[in-house]
């Protein structure tokens, strides 16, 4: 088998190593007390330092090119095997599942906080009529009813933002859908406010995320963690009270 590149140069290497750090044993040297293979060893030590000088400089080389590979894909957001590569605006390596729930935590307190002053001051014009019919800040324009929670998942694979106390006629849209025997049952739609404030809620969550490599087609999952944001409907959390109910008085 042919010798890599590597072996072939810890081969050199040692190989200069060794006329350098061999003990001269010839007679006449050692009788007139100057080695004259002395020039032979001072060449092996200046190749020696060329050739390790050379081999610093291909390793720098090759870091920084891999350095700029890696740079160039996360920002393209997937690889030439159609992997996907991101990086969170927070994200950062070794944070542990605690710092990052503290740090969502954070943001949603001080979106709800920042959202009780006004985004401009009050005043005629097509700019502050535009702002209104807009959603800047879906947290802190939330119902200030409304609670949010921030948990780690089991096994620390996941993050869960939820969202409790929403106003029924704020979050909830009631339809009535017939079922395929002729009954009619109740099915409730998120309101467009709603779906604001979860797609919110889970673009801060994933800003402390990373993706290395995650391949749908493949099942390859290699995101550093999962968000999820839960919010019940008002048929949940009747079954929920109902349930609660039921095991109060089992225990009574």
């Amino acid at each position: 088998m042919a010798k890599s590149k590597a072996s072939k140069t810890r081969t050199r290497i040692d190989a200069l190593r060794a006329v350098i750090d061999k003990e001269c044993t010839a007679p006449t040297c050692q009788e007139s007390g100057t080695c004259r293979h002395e020039g032979e060893k001072a060449a092996a030590r200046h190749m020696l330092g060329r050739l390790l000088e050379k081999l610093k400089d291909a390793a720098g080389d090759e870091r920084e090119e891999r350095a700029q590979m890696w740079a160039e894909i996360y920002e393209r957001g997937y690889d030439s095997n159609g992997n996907t590569y991101r990086r969170g605006a927070k994200y950062r390596s070794g944070q542990s599942m605690k710092e990052r729930a503290a740090g969502i935590r954070a943001d949603i307190k001080m979106a709800r906080r920042v959202g009780k002053t006004p985004l401009v001051q009050e005043g005629p014009g097509l700019m502050s009529q535009a702002l209104e019919t807009y959603r800047f800040d879906p947290i802190g324009e939330a119902p200030e009813q409304i609670k949010f929670r921030v948990r780690i998942g089991p096994g620390y694979g996941s993050i869960r933002i939820g969202v409790d106390n929403i106003p029924q006629e704020w979050g909830w849209i009631a339809e009535e859908v017939a079922g395929h025997k002729g009954e009619t049952f109740t099915r409730w739609r998120r309101t467009q406010a709603l779906k604001d404030l979860e797609a919110e809620l889970k673009s801060i969550g994933e800003a402390y995320n990373a993706d290395h490599g995650s391949n749908s087609m493949t099942d390859c999952f290699a995101s550093a963690f999962f968000v999820f944001v839960e919010s019940d409907d008002p048929e949940t959390l009747a079954w929920r009270a109902e349930y609660e109910r039921k095991r109060r008085e089992r225990r009574a």
